[in-house]
């Protein structure tokens, strides 16, 4: 349902934008030069991930306002409060890809996949009888796979921020970096 309140502002904002920013005409193409982006970025979920992702904008003259995305997020490792003598921690991790649009020179529509692994490990506190063994650990792997949307706004010459939504996390995404 929150995807359908977004829809008419997808379909309807990059043209209202364009003609907002006096962007040029398409026979004249776009100014938009490529470049390639390397962002910092942090989830606002429930634990915090920090990642890196590469945004290349399009080399070809055919395609110059496409552009491309990909990057990988880690979480900390937490420990369960488990029962003696059980043990646990679980690990976060998120990934993402997908492509870019050039509304204009300096900002950019970005969409695409992404997905959240929730990696829980754990030992059932009964230990084997023999000598030099160790308690025997159990992993549970949890994906979850979303979609993501959001924009990237080219400040200056270098600079680059970004926000979106990232339904796999089902947080907000903040992206600073250089371009």
């Amino acid at each position: 349902m929150r995807l359908l309140t977004l829809l008419p502002f997808v379909l309807f904002a990059p043209s209202a934008l364009a003609q907002m920013l006096g962007q040029q005409s398409e026979e004249s193409g776009p100014a938009v030069q490529p470049h390639v982006a390397l962002t910092l970025d942090y989830y606002a979920a429930d634990n915090a991930l920090w990642g890196v992702t590469i945004a290349p904008t399009h080399y070809d003259p055919n395609y110059p306002r496409w552009g491309y995305y990909a990057g990988f997020a880690w979480g900390p490792s937490e420990s369960l409060s488990l029962p003696e003598p059980e043990q646990g921690k679980v690990k976060q991790y998120a990934g993402r890809f997908g492509l870019s649009y050039a509304l204009v020179p300096s900002l950019h529509l970005y969409g695409g996949a992404s997905y959240y692994l929730r990696e829980t490990h754990h030992t059932t506190g009964i230990m084997p009888l023999c000598t030099d063994c160790g308690p025997v650990w159990t992993e549970d792997k949890d994906y979850r796979w979303g979609a993501e949307l959001g924009l990237r706004w080219n400040l200056g010459q270098h600079m680059v921020i970004g926000a979106g939504y990232n339904w796999a996390t089902e947080s907000a995404l903040i992206s600073i970096g250089l371009r």
